[in-house]
């Protein structure tokens, strides 16, 4: 019955029950423990105290005794120079002996305690003593000192009473021994002060004899020294005696020392004993100390046999208690939903758990097997998303084809296929030429479409083991397996190119595009993705270069081209730093005077290796790598500042102008009118005199955007001229929309005339219109003088070329202007 009531408890209050029993033998095992850490307790507490009291009397003893030893020796030394200081001093001391004296009523330590007072008062009397000796000793000293003196006063003014009486009369030897008896007096005090610090007894004896040796030699110069008279005589014999009272008070000090080093000795035993008492005492209370711990420690290790006893019991009972609970209540349910999930795992959802159990498990149960139920339908509904996500990833979601991973996997396959079995193929590179104007002009859906039905063309072009894809934007690439030879694989260009030549209808319109493609053949231009791809491309952009819609097979010459590129773009970079380009300019004349109009500013660049560089050998390179805009920056600084200088020098007319080409970039950058409005600011008139000349093809990139620009570029006095007008797809839109003020004809046109019906016309007609709209006209490259004199019938009125001159430096500008300017 108990047990059928176990089963139906829940885990919680299964684990309770078990937790309660075996933390009740814990408990047992806890009272043990309490019950022998009293005894041991009790034990300590009665030693401890023991030992407390005795340790500290012992400890206070040698602090005091280790502080009277201190004052002691500074007795010691203070003792020979101030008696107040050592009655004090010793006052203070004694008060500390009787201190000592009454921390402890030990017989032993008593006694000994005595005698070292004893010795201390034989000490203190013998110091006192002492020291007066040396206070009389001084004072002897101090009287021998004067009374030198007085010897020496009494020797000069005899000396002197006899000189004048005789001036012939010798005094240096007298003088001589008064020296002497000086040094000797001075060595005999410098020896009694050094017995002060003397530490022995037999340097103090030293000293003394020494002393005592000055003094003979000092009483012999004395008797040398002749009675020249009653106060010579007097003198001497005071410093006689006073050498005997010397001798004396060293004789005293000599036996005074000796027993002062008899009391020192039996001070220091007496104080040794007394010290190595206390001494034994803190050894004894240590082994004391040392057997209480082996006491304890014994008492300890019975007590963790105890204590080791009653765990082992607790812990052999609560782990078998655990591990039987672990077993029923875990290990076999988990054990069953391991098998279940196993089954998951090999995609097996239709067996389901079955653990009978009445507690949580039966939750975990249910819910186990509703988990498997969701999975089965989950995992049906992932292989679906699979397989639509795996067509995403490898395909175009608007063309459907091959998307740039796929194509790549492609390659690499084909390449491996190729090399295995040395077949060769092909790989196709295409850009749809003017889709960015079919996008922008009719939109992205258009747009769109039109890559649906170009799509549809290439694979209808291809064979069934070719692959086309489309990499983004309006690029494709075609892996054509089936091509073995350069001349098919031209072939499938061709047939691409005329393909996407025809028209397409979009939207009920018709459109046409054009295709660039470059072509490149395994192995011969490539033998991995990587260089296939890229050398495909460059052979598109090639084909792109040279008038579109066209195809081209790469060689390796369209890669040097391409590093070319590259280096140009990074040697222009450097040239703006190292100011390596420089500018020329191309006089503009009056065609009917001859007079100087004004100049046009041509950049040139002086490279280090190359030489001169003539615009077109560079500005491409800076018009695809954005150089383009430091370019136009850096020349029109330079003609800015040319222009001030020529103005600054009275050397040009007031209508003579400057022309500089800007680019459609630096026409649309954002701080272009931040520049020149600085430009306006720092010199009004020179500004005025600058012509800003913009190409067709520039400003119908936005014509809107431009209109609002050259208005703004008006306002702060510059001109604006329409480079190379008449090239264009729009050329009287411009003239219509914005507010230009001079027309700048191309070359194109000047060049057929006197022989050319057309050109003729076409020039005329520019003419009339400029004419028409108030508008300035400049002939561009006129080089010879029939070319002149049909400009002069048309009513041209400025002309510039080779005829007239070539690009010159400034300097010679500047003779120009001298020589051919309306002044003269």
């Amino acid at each position: 019955m108990a047990m059928n009531l176990f089963k139906k408890m829940n885990l919680s209050v299964r684990f309770a029950i078990s937790i309660t029993v075996l933390l009740g033998a814990f408990g047992l095992g806890i009272a043990l423990l309490i019950r022998s850490l009293t005894n041991v307790e009790l034990l300590l507490e009665q030693e401890s105290a023991r030992h407390i009291q005795e340790l500290s009397s012992s400890s206070a003893i040698s602090r005091e005794i280790f502080l009277l030893s201190s004052r002691v020796q500074l007795l010691e030394q203070k003792f020979l120079y101030d008696e107040e200081i050592l009655s004090e001093e010793s006052f203070n001391i004694d008060e500390q002996l009787q201190r000592i004296r009454s921390l402890s009523d030990d017989d032993s330590f008593l006694l000994k305690m005595n005698n070292f007072i004893v010795d201390f008062h034989r000490f203190l009397g013998n110091s006192v003593t002492l020291n007066r000796i040396l206070k009389e000793l001084s004072q002897i000293d101090k009287r021998l000192g004067n009374e030198i003196d007085q010897l020496d006063f009494a020797l000069a003014s005899t000396s002197v009473t006899q000189l004048v009486a005789n001036p012939d009369s010798d005094f240096r030897n007298d003088l001589e021994i008064m020296h002497q008896i000086r040094e000797s007096y001075l060595s005999v005090g410098k020896m009694a002060a050094s017995v002060r610090s003397s530490i022995t007894p037999d340097t103090e004896q030293v000293v003394i004899i020494k002393v005592l040796k000055e003094l003979n030699i000092l009483e012999m110069h004395l008797n040398n020294m002749p009675k020249l008279s009653a106060a010579v005589e007097q003198s001497s014999n005071a410093i006689l005696n006073t050498i005997k009272r010397y001798r004396i008070s060293l004789r005293k000090m000599t036996a005074n020392l000796n027993q002062r080093w008899l009391v020192m000795s039996a001070l220091v035993s007496t104080q040794s004993s007394l010290i190595g008492y206390v001494e034994s005492t803190e050894a004894n209370v240590q082994s004391s100390a040392m057997r209480l711990s082996t006491d304890l420690r014994e008492d300890l290790n019975d007590m963790r046999i105890w204590m080791l006893a009653t765990g082992v019991i607790s812990l052999i009972v609560g782990i078998l208690l655990i591990l039987f609970m672990v077993r029923q209540n875990i290990t076999k349910p988990l054990a069953r939903l391991q098998r279940s999930f196993k089954e998951i795992e090999g995609y097996n959802f239709d067996h389901p758990v079955e653990l009978n159990r009445s507690d949580e498990w039966n939750v975990i149960e249910n819910a186990f097997n509703r988990m498997a139920s969701r999975l089965k339908k989950t995992y049906h509904d992932l292989d679906n998303e699979r397989s639509k996500l795996h067509k995403l990833a490898h395909h175009d979601p608007l063309t459907g084809l091959a998307n740039r991973l796929l194509i790549h996997k492609n390659i690499d396959t084909a390449i491996a296929t190729a090399e295995q079995f040395n077949h060769r193929f092909a790989l196709l590179y295409l850009d749809i030429d003017h889709f960015k104007t079919i996008n922008d002009s009719m939109g992205h859906s258009a747009g769109d479409k039109l890559l649906q039905e170009v799509s549809q063309k290439l694979c209808n072009l291809v064979g069934k083991t070719d692959t086309v894809s489309r990499l983004g934007g309006d690029e494709f690439m075609v892996l054509a397996r089936s091509i073995k030879t350069t001349e098919q694989a031209n072939m499938l260009a061709k047939q691409i190119n005329e393909e996407l030549g025809q028209p397409f209808t979009i939207d009920n319109q018709t459109v046409f595009v054009g295709g660039s493609v470059g072509v490149c053949l395994y192995p011969e231009h490539g033998e991995d993705s990587e260089t296939l791809i890229r050398n495909a491309d460059t052979a598109m952009y090639h084909a792109k270069r040279f008038g579109r819609d066209h195809h081209r097979l790469y060689h390796d010459s369209m890669t040097f081209e391409a590093h070319n590129l590259m280096s140009k773009s990074s040697g222009l970079k450097k040239a703006l730093r190292n100011q390596e380009l420089f500018v020329q300019y191309q006089p503009q004349y009056d065609s009917f005077t001859g007079e100087i109009y004004g100049a046009e500013a041509l950049v040139r660049w002086n490279h280090p290796e190359k030489g001169v560089l003539l615009p077109g050998e560079f500005l491409d390179v800076a018009e695809q790598t954005g150089a383009i805009v430091d370019i136009d920056n850096y020349v029109f600084d330079i003609v800015f500042n040319d222009l001030i200088s020529l103005h600054s020098q009275n050397l040009v007319p007031s209508n003579f102008s400057l022309s500089v080409n800007f680019s459609g970039r630096k026409l649309l950058s954002e701080n272009l009118l931040d520049h020149l409005k600085k430009c306006h600011d720092q010199a009004p008139e020179v500004a005025s005199s600058i012509i800003l000349e913009l190409t067709e093809r520039d400003m119908l990139t936005k014509l809107d955007q431009c209109e609002g620009f050259i208005n703004q570029i008006k306002q702060f006095g510059f001109k604006v001229a329409v480079d190379d007008f008449g090239t264009g797809y729009s050329s009287l839109a411009i003239l219509k929309h914005l507010p230009v003020d001079i027309l700048k004809l191309d070359r194109s046109f000047i060049s057929g005339l006197g022989f050319n019906t057309a050109d003729y016309v076409i020039v005329d007609s520019i003419l009339t219109i400029a004419r028409g709209l108030q508008l300035s006209a400049i002939a561009e490259g006129v080089e010879t003088s029939q070319q002149l004199e049909v400009l002069k019938t048309l009513g041209c009125e400025i002309a510039q070329g080779y005829y007239l001159s070539y690009p010159i430096s400034l300097n010679e500008l500047k003779t120009i202007i001298a020589e051919k300017s309306p002044s003269d």
